[in-house]
């Protein structure tokens, strides 16, 4: 699938919302039905009914309702400093990208629209994932050693 043929492209490519630049458009990778199914159940295996499940996580969270996005875009790369850090967001069963740490931390409220929108992010080793709940709360996990 094309970017332009995604269900949310409009948020990064359309003038009303934000035009994000080529080259970071370049680096949204939209997932087929089959792919995004398969992440949306994997998403589903890190949280519980109120968020990431803290028997598997170490947690922290920040509120993003009235901070600045620069603020909050500055709390995310606290959690996970590499940039280039390839990760999976995951929406909805038909609805996922693939994308880097970097392009999320950067554009973060153009992928995490309040009121509408959960999205689970994490990283494609597993050591962390990250939760946008559309009461507009970041829960940030670091996975909890097992044993």
């Amino acid at each position: 699938m094309q970017l332009k043929d995604f269900p949310l492209s409009w948020r990064w490519m359309n003038e009303n919302y934000a035009l994000l630049p080529d080259a970071v458009l370049a680096r949204i990778h939209p997932q087929d039905e089959e792919q995004a199914a398969l992440l949306f159940t994997e998403s589903l295996e890190h949280c519980v009914i109120d968020g990431l499940d803290e028997s598997r996580f170490s947690l922290t969270k920040i509120e993003t309702n009235g901070v600045s996005s620069l603020k909050v875009s500055q709390w995310l790369l606290d959690r996970h400093i590499d940039q280039e850090t390839e990760v999976f967001l995951s929406w909805q069963s038909d609805t996922a990208v693939k994308t880097t740490w970097g392009i999320f931390v950067t554009y973060w409220d153009e992928f995490c629209y309040p009121a509408s929108d959960d999205l689970s992010v994490w990283s494609e080793s597993g050591a962390w994932a990250l939760l946008y709940h559309h009461e507009e709360q970041l829960q940030f996990g670091i996975r909890a050693p097992i044993g």
